[in-house]
């Protein structure tokens, strides 16, 4: 073949290879394929790709390509300046060795640790605008040749390629990141107040942050001020009975150091970490971590740390930074659960509590002409935040009100009991709008729920001209179920949580309530209902479905149902929430 159609193939290659690698926005993925393609296309034994770590200044290698595709190399780091790649990345410029071992600039320590022999090599920065984000290097051209300035030039076409699809890949994976870490705190929050152990918190947490940082070890430890050391709360990837026995002093190894330093810490490289124990009894198989201590007002109350990636690669400070997310709100739960645990575990407190909820609830279902009546309410624990109220406005008109109260225990019946007092002193104006009612509603309880917020729907029924007129604030949409036509419709709307912003307006709507048609409100701890292992979950099609079945049913046989349904479909009696199932049928 002439040099001319080799120049050619190379140059078709690139053209191939760059809408190859634009495409991928996996970065695990993406750095492999550009070492494989800038070895394959220049003919090399091997190839290294170096990033900027911008934060800290240093570069790093996750990966290395050998002759053979294999890895070669995991997590090399240069300080700037330092070897071949770092002397590129500092002086911005592209270097040629036929014999590397005699260039003063080359550093054989990676040779050393890999086993892989250097011959010659070429080395060219990645620029994104003026910017060095990193080095592409390609070793020992086969057949004992040397690279030569045509392959620098492809080569530097390749790394233009290269650091555009890097860029890409970085900004999907930072989004992606924020995506999961708004998700984790979302979740948590909905978790941190439904009155779970501290153990239960933690080792949910845990699997969730594993699994959302795609790690496969980790721990949080909970201080103990008094003996300075930090016991295990939750812990995967270390065995379960060793759990008990670790006891890991301030100061003593990375969880220790991140413990008496108060600060946050990444380390791309264990091994090469002085502040790793080798020879500790209990450790895990880890080449990267990150770890977090758990503050509350310059409080330590523990240490998380995660090790790890499923992937071989380092963590990031991205990585590091939704850690820190994490810890802060996890710091505050359990300074409050230390507190509130106490008042729960009261039983006169909790009786108490029991005796004014049967107050708030209706003790009979009301009798009013034209509508039915089924319901099945389910406190997790004796007491709950979930209430539920109906009340006869006047010859046409009714009013329906479930209400969900975050959290469940006796802090949610608390709040449950204010609210109902405050509803009770509404006037007739009030309650005839279901918009005039949350908006009054919400202006009682804004910033009086200690932390707590509400979510609701309320609705009026008019049996003289067979309309629904409703408002929802942030609650389950309730399925509304026309026998008529065999069809479901989800009443979704636009409403705020009630108690969390001041001075909201909330929109009213309006829809016809026909004889025959069926109303089911509910609360989400009969559709987040799940088995044990939480592999299977009641969902909100399947309530759709189960409404549709037994549309036939009379009203109070089909809310037993439903909620038979929903504990044989999860293999489980025990609900985790506070549940309440209420339907109103049109007759």
């Amino acid at each position: 073949m002439s040099t001319t159609d080799s120049e050619t193939r190379k140059y078709k290659s690139l053209l191939n290879t760059s809408t190859i690698l634009n495409a991928n926005l996996d970065l695990y993925q993406l750095l492999p394929l550009i070492m494989l393609y800038s070895k394959d296309l220049l003919e090399a034994e091997a190839s290294s790709l170096f990033l900027l770590e911008e934060k800290d200044g240093f570069l790093y290698c996750e990966v290395a390509l050998g002759e053979k595709g294999e890895i070669v190399q995991k997590y090399a780091r240069l300080e700037p300046g330092q070897g071949i790649a770092g002397w590129v990345a500092k002086e911005k410029k592209p270097i040629i060795l036929e014999d590397a071992y005699t260039d003063p600039r080359f550093n054989p320590a990676l040779d050393q640790k890999t086993g892989f022999r250097t011959r010659s090599l070429a080395c060219v920065p990645l620029y994104i605008a003026d910017k060095v984000i990193g080095t592409l290097e390609i070793l020992n051209k086969s057949d004992n040749r040397s690279f030569d300035a045509s392959d620098v030039e492809v080569l530097n076409s390749l790394s233009e390629m290269a650091a555009i699809a890097i860029k890409n890949a970085q900004a999907h994976e930072t989004l992606k990141k924020r995506v999961l870490e708004l998700r984790l705190l979302y979740e948590f929050e909905k978790l941190t107040v439904a009155e779970k152990s501290i153990h239960e918190l933690g080792n949910w947490l845990l699997d969730k942050v594993l699994e959302f940082l795609e790690a496969k070890a980790g721990t949080i430890y909970i201080a103990d001020p008094t003996l300075e050391v930090l016991r295990v709360l939750a812990a995967r990837g270390i065995p379960e009975e060793a759990i008990h026995n670790i006891q890991v002093p301030y100061g003593e190894g990375i969880s220790g150091w991140v413990a008496k330093e108060k600060q946050s810490l990444l380390i791309q490289n264990l091994d090469e970490d002085p502040r790793y124990d080798k020879s500790a009894k209990y450790k895990f198989e880890a080449n990267s971590l990150i770890s977090a201590p758990l503050l509350f007002r310059g409080e330590l109350l523990g240490v998380i740390s995660v090790n790890n990636k499923y992937s071989g690669f380092a963590f990031t400070h991205a990585d590091l930074e939704m850690l820190g997310a994490i810890a802060n709100r996890l710091s505050v739960t359990i300074k409050n659960a230390n507190l509130f645990h106490k008042v729960l575990d009261t039983d006169r407190e909790l009786k108490r509590a029991r005796e004014v909820m049967h107050k708030i609830l209706p003790s009979s279902l009301p009798y009013v002409g034209g509508l039915e009546f089924g319901v099945q309410h389910i406190p997790y624990d004796n007491v709950g935040g979930d209430f539920y109220n109906i009340l006869k406005l006047d010859e046409n008109r009714s009013a329906v009100l479930i209400a969900d109260v975050s959290g469940h225990g006796l802090s949610a019946s608390v709040v449950a009991t204010v609210i109902h007092t405050v509803v009770s002193t509404f006037d007739s104006e009030t309650l005839g709008s279901p918009s005039k009612f949350f908006t009054a509603l919400n202006y009682a309880l804004y910033n009086k729920l200690a932390g707590n917020f509400l979510t609701a729907f309320y609705g009026i029924i008019h049996t003289g001209t067979n309309t629904l007129s409703y408002t929802n604030a942030g609650h389950n949409p309730p399925i509304l179920y026309r026998k008529s036509e065999g069809s479901s419709l989800h009443l979704e709307t636009k409403g705020k949580l009630v108690g969390v912003i001041p001075d909201l307006f909330f929109e009213e709507y309006v829809t016809s309530f026909q004889p025959q048609d069926r109303l089911v409100l509910y609360t989400d701890g009969l559709t987040e209902h799940s088995n044990t292992d939480r592999t299977r979950r009641y969902s909100e099609d399947l309530l759709s479905l189960a409404v549709r079945n037994h549309s036939q049913t009379q009203s109070a046989q089909a809310a037993e149902t439903l909620i038979k349904e929903c504990r044989t479909y999860c293999h489980r009696s025990d609900f985790e929430d506070d549940v309440t199932l209420l339907i109103v049928d049109r007759v």
